[in-house]
Protein backbone atom coordinates (compact mmCIF):
# COMPACT_ATOMS: atom_id res chain seq x y z
CA UNK A 1 0.00 0.00 0.00
CA UNK A 2 2.64 2.70 0.99
CA UNK A 3 4.57 2.18 -2.57
CA UNK A 4 1.43 2.74 -4.51
CA UNK A 5 0.73 6.00 -2.45
CA UNK A 6 4.38 6.98 -3.36
CA UNK A 7 3.94 5.93 -6.82
CA UNK A 8 0.74 8.45 -6.74
CA UNK A 9 2.69 10.79 -5.02
CA UNK A 10 5.50 10.70 -7.72
CA UNK A 11 3.49 10.71 -10.41
CA UNK A 12 1.68 14.15 -8.98
CA UNK A 13 4.81 15.56 -8.38
CA UNK A 14 6.33 15.01 -11.96
CA UNK A 15 3.45 16.67 -13.50
CA UNK A 16 3.62 19.71 -11.23
CA UNK A 17 7.19 20.37 -12.22
CA UNK A 18 6.85 18.91 -16.22
CA UNK A 19 4.10 21.54 -16.49
CA UNK A 20 6.19 24.96 -16.18
CA UNK A 21 8.79 22.73 -18.78
CA UNK A 22 5.46 22.46 -21.18
CA UNK A 23 4.89 25.88 -20.98
CA UNK A 24 6.39 28.58 -23.67
CA UNK A 25 9.02 30.44 -21.65
CA UNK A 26 8.27 33.86 -20.25
CA UNK A 27 10.49 36.71 -19.02
CA UNK A 28 11.69 36.38 -15.09
CA UNK A 29 9.91 38.73 -12.72
CA UNK A 30 12.00 41.89 -12.05
CA UNK A 31 13.38 39.99 -9.04
CA UNK A 32 14.42 43.78 -7.33
CA UNK A 33 10.97 45.29 -7.49
CA UNK A 34 9.81 42.04 -5.65
CA UNK A 35 12.40 42.61 -3.06
CA UNK A 36 11.43 45.98 -2.41
CA UNK A 37 7.81 45.01 -1.63
CA UNK A 38 8.54 42.63 0.59
CA UNK A 39 11.07 45.25 2.59
CA UNK A 40 7.97 47.73 2.73
CA UNK A 41 5.59 45.49 4.15
CA UNK A 42 8.39 44.06 6.36
CA UNK A 43 8.53 48.08 8.01
CA UNK A 44 4.58 48.20 8.12
CA UNK A 45 4.75 45.20 10.14
CA UNK A 46 7.15 46.85 12.81
CA UNK A 47 4.99 50.06 12.92
CA UNK A 48 2.31 47.43 13.92
CA UNK A 49 4.38 45.45 16.24
CA UNK A 50 5.58 48.72 17.97
CA UNK A 51 1.54 49.48 18.26
CA UNK A 52 0.90 46.08 19.48
CA UNK A 53 3.47 46.49 22.40
CA UNK A 54 5.57 43.89 20.95
CA UNK A 55 8.54 45.99 20.30
CA UNK A 56 9.87 48.55 21.89
CA UNK A 57 10.86 51.61 20.15
CA UNK A 58 14.77 50.57 20.68
CA UNK A 59 13.90 47.20 19.64
CA UNK A 60 12.04 48.82 16.46
CA UNK A 61 14.92 51.29 15.42
CA UNK A 62 17.22 48.44 14.96
CA UNK A 63 14.63 46.10 13.13
CA UNK A 64 13.98 49.18 10.84
CA UNK A 65 17.74 49.93 10.10
CA UNK A 66 18.43 46.40 8.88
CA UNK A 67 15.42 46.37 6.49
CA UNK A 68 16.50 49.97 5.61
CA UNK A 69 19.71 48.36 5.04
CA UNK A 70 18.59 45.73 2.81
CA UNK A 71 16.83 48.62 0.61
CA UNK A 72 19.76 50.17 0.03
CA UNK A 73 21.63 47.08 -1.03
CA UNK A 74 19.03 46.43 -3.38
CA UNK A 75 20.38 46.16 -7.07
CA UNK A 76 18.22 46.10 -9.96
CA UNK A 77 18.83 42.71 -11.45
CA UNK A 78 18.01 42.59 -15.56
CA UNK A 79 15.17 41.17 -16.72
CA UNK A 80 15.43 37.31 -18.31
CA UNK A 81 14.55 37.54 -21.81
CA UNK A 82 15.41 34.51 -23.48
CA UNK A 83 13.97 32.99 -26.85
CA UNK A 84 13.31 29.26 -26.79
CA UNK A 85 15.40 27.69 -29.49
CA UNK A 86 15.04 24.29 -30.50
CA UNK A 87 18.24 23.21 -28.16
CA UNK A 88 16.15 24.44 -25.29
CA UNK A 89 13.06 22.37 -26.40
CA UNK A 90 15.22 19.29 -26.27
CA UNK A 91 16.67 20.34 -22.86
CA UNK A 92 13.12 20.39 -20.94
CA UNK A 93 12.20 17.16 -22.91
CA UNK A 94 15.50 15.76 -21.55
CA UNK A 95 14.78 17.23 -17.74
CA UNK A 96 11.15 16.09 -18.08
CA UNK A 97 12.51 12.06 -18.77
CA UNK A 98 15.35 12.67 -16.37
CA UNK A 99 12.26 13.71 -13.80
CA UNK A 100 9.84 10.55 -14.54
CA UNK A 101 13.49 8.29 -13.55
CA UNK A 102 14.50 10.77 -10.71
CA UNK A 103 11.69 11.97 -8.51
CA UNK A 104 10.51 8.13 -7.58
CA UNK A 105 13.63 6.88 -6.91
CA UNK A 106 14.54 10.13 -4.91
CA UNK A 107 10.99 9.75 -3.01
CA UNK A 108 11.63 6.40 -2.10
CA UNK A 109 15.26 6.79 -0.87
CA UNK A 110 14.12 9.71 1.00
CA UNK A 111 11.19 7.84 2.97
CA UNK A 112 13.67 4.40 3.46
CA UNK A 113 16.21 6.59 5.07
CA UNK A 114 14.10 8.93 7.57
CA UNK A 115 10.89 7.80 7.29
CA UNK A 116 8.35 10.75 7.81
CA UNK A 117 11.26 13.62 7.70
CA UNK A 118 10.33 17.79 7.96
CA UNK A 119 11.06 18.42 4.66
CA UNK A 120 10.76 22.60 5.91
CA UNK A 121 13.41 21.84 8.51
CA UNK A 122 15.58 20.13 6.35
CA UNK A 123 15.57 22.26 3.55
CA UNK A 124 16.36 25.30 6.24
CA UNK A 125 19.71 23.23 7.36
CA UNK A 126 20.34 22.58 4.02
CA UNK A 127 20.32 25.94 2.92
CA UNK A 128 22.16 26.96 5.85
CA UNK A 129 25.14 24.23 5.22
CA UNK A 130 25.06 25.57 1.46
CA UNK A 131 25.53 29.04 2.72
CA UNK A 132 28.66 28.12 5.08
CA UNK A 133 30.43 26.34 2.67
CA UNK A 134 30.06 28.43 0.12
CA UNK A 135 31.45 31.50 2.95
CA UNK A 136 34.23 29.02 3.84
CA UNK A 137 35.40 28.49 0.04
CA UNK A 138 35.33 32.06 -0.45
CA UNK A 139 37.39 32.98 3.00
CA UNK A 140 39.62 30.53 1.99
CA UNK A 141 40.23 32.32 -1.29
CA UNK A 142 40.45 35.79 0.32
CA UNK A 143 43.45 33.87 2.78
CA UNK A 144 45.33 32.44 -0.69
CA UNK A 145 45.00 35.58 -2.51
CA UNK A 146 44.80 38.56 -0.40
CA UNK A 147 44.94 40.82 -2.97
CA UNK A 148 41.92 39.69 -4.60
CA UNK A 149 39.81 42.89 -4.53
CA UNK A 150 36.76 41.05 -6.15
CA UNK A 151 36.71 38.03 -3.66
CA UNK A 152 37.48 40.13 -0.48
CA UNK A 153 34.56 42.42 -1.36
CA UNK A 154 32.10 39.23 -2.46
CA UNK A 155 33.28 38.27 0.88
CA UNK A 156 32.56 41.48 3.23
CA UNK A 157 29.24 41.75 1.21
CA UNK A 158 28.40 37.78 1.96
CA UNK A 159 29.26 38.37 5.52
CA UNK A 160 26.61 41.36 6.11
CA UNK A 161 23.89 39.75 4.33
CA UNK A 162 23.81 36.70 6.46
CA UNK A 163 24.47 38.90 9.43
CA UNK A 164 27.66 38.58 10.88
CA UNK A 165 28.84 41.70 10.89
CA UNK A 166 32.13 41.83 12.81
CA UNK A 167 33.10 39.49 10.12
CA UNK A 168 32.16 42.04 7.48
CA UNK A 169 33.50 44.49 9.39
CA UNK A 170 36.96 42.97 9.16
CA UNK A 171 36.85 41.73 6.09
CA UNK A 172 35.73 45.58 5.11
CA UNK A 173 38.92 46.76 6.53
CA UNK A 174 41.04 44.63 3.75
CA UNK A 175 38.79 46.00 1.22
CA UNK A 176 39.21 50.00 1.73
CA UNK A 177 42.84 49.26 1.66
CA UNK A 178 42.55 47.51 -1.43
CA UNK A 179 40.34 49.86 -2.77
CA UNK A 180 39.62 53.05 -1.13
CA UNK A 181 36.66 53.91 -3.53
CA UNK A 182 33.08 55.60 -1.93
CA UNK A 183 31.61 52.65 -2.64
CA UNK A 184 33.36 50.44 -0.27
CA UNK A 185 33.95 53.07 2.43
CA UNK A 186 30.28 53.06 2.60
CA UNK A 187 30.10 49.41 3.02
CA UNK A 188 32.81 49.36 5.45
CA UNK A 189 30.51 52.11 7.42
CA UNK A 190 27.65 50.22 7.22
CA UNK A 191 28.76 47.04 8.32
CA UNK A 192 30.33 48.86 11.51
CA UNK A 193 26.63 50.45 12.14
CA UNK A 194 25.09 46.93 11.94
CA UNK A 195 27.96 45.33 14.11
CA UNK A 196 26.87 48.40 16.70
CA UNK A 197 22.59 47.87 16.76
CA UNK A 198 22.34 50.84 14.75
CA UNK A 199 24.59 52.92 16.00
CA UNK A 200 27.08 55.35 13.46
CA UNK A 201 30.57 54.96 15.72
CA UNK A 202 33.80 56.50 14.91
CA UNK A 203 34.72 53.90 12.56
CA UNK A 204 31.58 53.94 10.62
CA UNK A 205 31.60 58.05 10.95
CA UNK A 206 34.76 58.82 9.23
CA UNK A 207 34.47 56.03 6.43
CA UNK A 208 31.33 57.79 5.66
CA UNK A 209 32.99 61.33 5.42
CA UNK A 210 35.95 59.70 3.82
CA UNK A 211 33.21 57.90 1.09
CA UNK A 212 31.21 61.96 0.63
CA UNK A 213 34.86 63.50 0.15
CA UNK A 214 35.15 60.80 -2.73
CA UNK A 215 31.92 60.72 -4.25
CA UNK A 216 29.76 63.49 -2.66
CA UNK A 217 26.56 61.59 -3.91
CA UNK A 218 27.58 58.51 -2.06
CA UNK A 219 23.61 57.60 -0.86
CA UNK A 220 24.10 55.35 1.89
CA UNK A 221 26.99 57.82 3.57
CA UNK A 222 24.19 60.63 3.29
CA UNK A 223 21.86 58.34 4.84
CA UNK A 224 23.59 56.80 7.84
CA UNK A 225 25.02 60.33 8.79
CA UNK A 226 21.88 61.74 9.12
CA UNK A 227 21.22 59.10 11.72
CA UNK A 228 24.11 59.94 13.36
CA UNK A 229 22.63 63.95 13.14
CA UNK A 230 19.33 62.40 14.60
CA UNK A 231 20.89 60.34 17.45
CA UNK A 232 23.06 63.32 18.47
CA UNK A 233 19.75 65.11 19.06
CA UNK A 234 19.61 66.95 15.94
CA UNK A 235 17.00 66.34 13.93
CA UNK A 236 16.65 69.24 11.91
CA UNK A 237 19.84 68.66 10.64
CA UNK A 238 18.89 64.79 9.82
CA UNK A 239 16.16 66.15 7.86
CA UNK A 240 18.12 68.32 6.11
CA UNK A 241 20.73 66.06 5.02
CA UNK A 242 17.61 63.56 3.98
CA UNK A 243 16.14 66.27 2.21
CA UNK A 244 19.38 67.07 0.07
CA UNK A 245 19.57 63.24 -0.63
CA UNK A 246 16.28 62.92 -1.58
CA UNK A 247 15.80 66.22 -3.79
CA UNK A 248 18.57 65.33 -5.67
CA UNK A 249 18.15 61.56 -6.10
CA UNK A 250 17.59 60.22 -10.05
CA UNK A 251 14.41 59.06 -11.17
CA UNK A 252 15.47 54.99 -10.49
CA UNK A 253 16.64 55.57 -7.17
CA UNK A 254 14.30 52.79 -5.34
CA UNK A 255 15.99 53.52 -1.74
CA UNK A 256 14.53 57.26 -2.23
CA UNK A 257 11.38 55.79 -0.90
CA UNK A 258 13.10 54.14 2.34
CA UNK A 259 14.97 57.57 2.93
CA UNK A 260 11.54 59.87 2.97
CA UNK A 261 9.72 57.38 4.92
CA UNK A 262 12.42 57.48 8.03
CA UNK A 263 12.32 61.44 7.30
CA UNK A 264 8.78 61.39 7.57
CA UNK A 265 8.96 59.40 11.06
CA UNK A 266 11.79 61.91 12.57
CA UNK A 267 10.27 64.87 11.24
CA UNK A 268 6.85 63.68 12.99
CA UNK A 269 8.91 63.01 16.22
CA UNK A 270 10.41 65.96 16.63
CA UNK A 271 6.95 68.26 15.05
CA UNK A 272 8.91 69.40 12.58
CA UNK A 273 7.29 69.82 8.88
CA UNK A 274 10.48 69.21 6.41
CA UNK A 275 9.76 71.98 4.08
CA UNK A 276 10.28 74.60 7.02
CA UNK A 277 13.99 72.41 6.70
CA UNK A 278 16.83 73.99 4.05
CA UNK A 279 18.46 71.10 1.86
CA UNK A 280 21.97 71.06 3.38
CA UNK A 281 24.50 68.20 2.36
CA UNK A 282 25.86 66.09 4.71
CA UNK A 283 29.69 67.52 4.85
CA UNK A 284 27.98 70.98 5.59
CA UNK A 285 27.87 69.69 9.37
CA UNK A 286 31.38 68.28 9.67
CA UNK A 287 34.17 70.39 10.82
CA UNK A 288 35.86 71.56 7.59
CA UNK A 289 39.37 70.38 9.07
CA UNK A 290 38.08 66.80 9.34
CA UNK A 291 36.81 67.39 5.82
CA UNK A 292 40.34 68.45 4.86
CA UNK A 293 41.80 65.55 6.54
CA UNK A 294 39.58 62.65 4.65
CA UNK A 295 40.23 64.15 1.45
CA UNK A 296 44.19 63.49 2.07
CA UNK A 297 43.02 60.18 3.77
CA UNK A 298 41.83 58.90 0.82
CA UNK A 299 44.06 57.88 -2.48
CA UNK A 300 41.26 58.28 -5.31
CA UNK A 301 40.58 61.60 -6.72
CA UNK A 302 37.40 63.26 -5.96
CA UNK A 303 34.27 62.11 -8.68
CA UNK A 304 31.12 64.26 -7.45
CA UNK A 305 28.05 62.94 -9.14
CA UNK A 306 26.38 66.06 -9.06
CA UNK A 307 27.98 69.62 -8.04
CA UNK A 308 28.13 71.00 -5.14
CA UNK A 309 25.57 74.59 -4.49
CA UNK A 310 27.61 77.97 -4.81
CA UNK A 311 27.40 78.51 -0.99
CA UNK A 312 27.62 74.74 0.21
CA UNK A 313 29.91 76.16 3.09
CA UNK A 314 30.25 74.03 6.57
CA UNK A 315 28.15 75.19 8.90
CA UNK A 316 31.01 76.09 10.68
CA UNK A 317 32.26 78.67 8.93
CA UNK A 318 35.17 80.86 9.99
CA UNK A 319 34.63 84.81 9.48
CA UNK A 320 37.29 84.21 6.68
CA UNK A 321 35.64 81.98 5.22
CA UNK A 322 32.23 83.15 5.27
CA UNK A 323 33.70 86.37 3.53
CA UNK A 324 34.94 84.41 0.96
CA UNK A 325 31.63 82.71 0.04
CA UNK A 326 29.66 85.90 -0.16
CA UNK A 327 32.52 87.39 -2.08
CA UNK A 328 31.68 84.42 -4.51
CA UNK A 329 28.16 84.56 -5.10
CA UNK A 330 28.63 88.56 -5.36
CA UNK A 331 30.95 87.51 -8.24
CA UNK A 332 27.83 85.22 -9.58
CA UNK A 333 25.40 87.84 -9.16
CA UNK A 334 27.63 90.61 -11.01
CA UNK A 335 27.73 88.09 -13.98
CA UNK A 336 23.84 88.12 -14.18
CA UNK A 337 23.28 91.09 -14.54
CA UNK A 338 25.37 90.89 -18.02
CA UNK A 339 23.59 87.47 -18.51
CA UNK A 340 20.18 87.84 -17.47
CA UNK A 341 18.77 85.31 -19.59
CA UNK A 342 20.60 82.39 -17.79
CA UNK A 343 17.96 80.55 -16.35
CA UNK A 344 20.60 78.19 -14.25
CA UNK A 345 22.45 80.63 -13.05
CA UNK A 346 19.63 82.48 -11.41
CA UNK A 347 18.17 79.00 -9.76
CA UNK A 348 22.35 78.59 -8.69
CA UNK A 349 22.26 82.01 -7.33
CA UNK A 350 18.82 81.77 -5.22
CA UNK A 351 19.83 78.58 -3.83
CA UNK A 352 22.95 80.09 -2.88
CA UNK A 353 21.15 82.94 -0.87
CA UNK A 354 19.11 80.81 0.79
CA UNK A 355 22.16 78.66 2.73
CA UNK A 356 23.55 82.52 3.28
CA UNK A 357 20.17 83.08 4.88
CA UNK A 358 19.33 85.93 2.42
CA UNK A 359 16.02 85.46 2.05
CA UNK A 360 15.67 89.15 0.24
CA UNK A 361 18.41 88.16 -2.41
CA UNK A 362 16.67 84.77 -2.72
CA UNK A 363 13.14 86.14 -3.57
CA UNK A 364 14.92 88.59 -6.81
CA UNK A 365 17.06 85.15 -7.94
CA UNK A 366 13.66 83.17 -8.11
CA UNK A 367 12.11 85.51 -9.26
CA UNK A 368 14.54 86.46 -12.23
CA UNK A 369 13.99 82.65 -12.75
CA UNK A 370 10.49 82.40 -12.97
CA UNK A 371 9.86 85.63 -15.52
CA UNK A 372 12.26 83.24 -17.84
CA UNK A 373 10.29 80.41 -17.60
CA UNK A 374 6.91 81.31 -15.98
CA UNK A 375 5.23 78.60 -16.76
CA UNK A 376 8.05 76.00 -14.61
CA UNK A 377 6.97 74.92 -11.48
CA UNK A 378 10.36 74.17 -10.00
CA UNK A 379 11.44 78.08 -9.08
CA UNK A 380 7.99 79.13 -7.66
CA UNK A 381 8.44 75.37 -5.46
CA UNK A 382 12.12 76.78 -4.54
CA UNK A 383 10.98 80.41 -3.53
CA UNK A 384 8.45 78.74 -1.57
CA UNK A 385 10.42 76.69 -0.09
CA UNK A 386 12.89 79.11 1.11
CA UNK A 387 10.08 81.27 2.36
CA UNK A 388 8.85 78.44 4.48
CA UNK A 389 11.88 78.62 6.52
CA UNK A 390 11.27 81.52 7.98
CA UNK A 391 7.87 80.87 8.82
CA UNK A 392 6.75 79.54 12.39
CA UNK A 393 4.17 77.24 11.90
CA UNK A 394 3.59 76.85 15.44
CA UNK A 395 2.87 80.56 15.39
CA UNK A 396 -0.33 82.33 15.83
CA UNK A 397 -1.33 85.13 13.26
CA UNK A 398 -1.71 85.66 9.55
CA UNK A 399 1.06 84.00 7.25
CA UNK A 400 3.06 86.84 5.44
CA UNK A 401 1.37 87.88 2.03
CA UNK A 402 4.34 87.14 0.17
CA UNK A 403 4.07 83.50 1.75
CA UNK A 404 0.38 83.36 0.57
CA UNK A 405 1.15 85.01 -2.63
CA UNK A 406 3.84 82.57 -3.97
CA UNK A 407 1.60 79.37 -2.84
CA UNK A 408 -1.31 81.22 -4.58
CA UNK A 409 0.91 81.34 -7.73
CA UNK A 410 1.77 77.71 -7.90
CA UNK A 411 -1.58 76.36 -7.35
CA UNK A 412 -2.54 78.82 -10.81
CA UNK A 413 -0.22 76.09 -12.44
CA UNK A 414 -1.32 73.20 -10.69
CA UNK A 415 -4.30 73.14 -8.47
CA UNK A 416 -3.77 69.78 -6.95
CA UNK A 417 0.29 70.91 -6.20
CA UNK A 418 0.01 68.71 -2.44
CA UNK A 419 2.80 71.08 -1.03
CA UNK A 420 1.48 74.28 -1.76
CA UNK A 421 -2.11 72.95 -0.86
CA UNK A 422 -0.37 72.19 2.52
CA UNK A 423 0.82 75.45 3.12
CA UNK A 424 -2.44 77.47 1.83
CA UNK A 425 -4.74 74.96 4.13
CA UNK A 426 -2.00 76.52 7.07
CA UNK A 427 -2.54 80.23 5.81
CA UNK A 428 -6.48 79.25 6.13
CA UNK A 429 -6.39 77.57 9.49
CA UNK A 430 -4.35 81.35 10.81
CA UNK A 431 -7.22 83.27 9.52
CA UNK A 432 -9.69 81.10 10.86
CA UNK A 433 -11.09 79.09 7.94
CA UNK A 434 -11.30 75.91 9.28
CA UNK A 435 -13.96 74.63 6.45
CA UNK A 436 -11.03 76.24 4.11
CA UNK A 437 -8.04 74.42 5.50
CA UNK A 438 -9.79 71.46 5.40
CA UNK A 439 -11.08 71.32 1.92
CA UNK A 440 -7.23 72.34 1.13
CA UNK A 441 -5.92 69.53 3.00
CA UNK A 442 -8.17 67.07 2.52
CA UNK A 443 -7.07 67.78 -1.12
CA UNK A 444 -3.85 67.21 -0.39
CA UNK A 445 -3.80 63.76 1.13
CA UNK A 446 -5.53 62.76 -2.24
CA UNK A 447 -2.79 64.16 -4.36
CA UNK A 448 0.39 63.56 -1.84
CA UNK A 449 2.50 61.09 -2.27
CA UNK A 450 1.88 57.89 0.01
CA UNK A 451 5.68 58.40 1.08
CA UNK A 452 5.83 62.45 1.29
CA UNK A 453 7.18 63.35 5.01
CA UNK A 454 3.91 66.21 4.88
CA UNK A 455 1.51 63.54 5.08
CA UNK A 456 1.72 62.58 9.39
CA UNK A 457 1.07 67.17 9.42
CA UNK A 458 -2.00 66.90 7.04
CA UNK A 459 -3.49 64.23 8.82
CA UNK A 460 -2.52 66.03 12.45
CA UNK A 461 -3.83 69.41 10.99
CA UNK A 462 -7.43 67.74 10.15
CA UNK A 463 -7.41 65.92 13.11
CA UNK A 464 -6.68 69.00 15.11
CA UNK A 465 -10.05 70.65 13.04
CA UNK A 466 -12.56 68.26 14.39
Amino acid sequence: MIWFIIALVALAAIAILSWPLLKKPVAAPDRATYDLTVFQDQLKEVDRDVERGVLTEEEAGSARLEIQRRILAVEKAPTANETPTTDSRWRRVAIIGLLIVAVPALAAGIYLKVGTPNIQTAEKQGEEAEMNQMLEQLAARVAQAPDDIEAATLLARSYAMVGRFTDSVNVFKKVVELDPNAENYAGFGEATVFAADGKVGKDGHDAFVRALTIDRGEPRAQFYLGIEQNDLGKPQNAIAIWRELTDGAPAEAQWATMVKEKMAEVATTANLPPMTVVPQHALDFIPREEVALARVMTAGPMAPRRAPPAAAASTEMTPETKAKVEQMVAGLATRLEASPDDYNGWMMLGRSYVVLKNFDGAKTAYGKAVALKPTDLEPRMQYLASLMTTVDVAGEGALPQYVTDATASILQLDPKQPDALYVSGLAKVRTGDKEGARAAWTQALATMPADSPLKAYVERGIQSLE
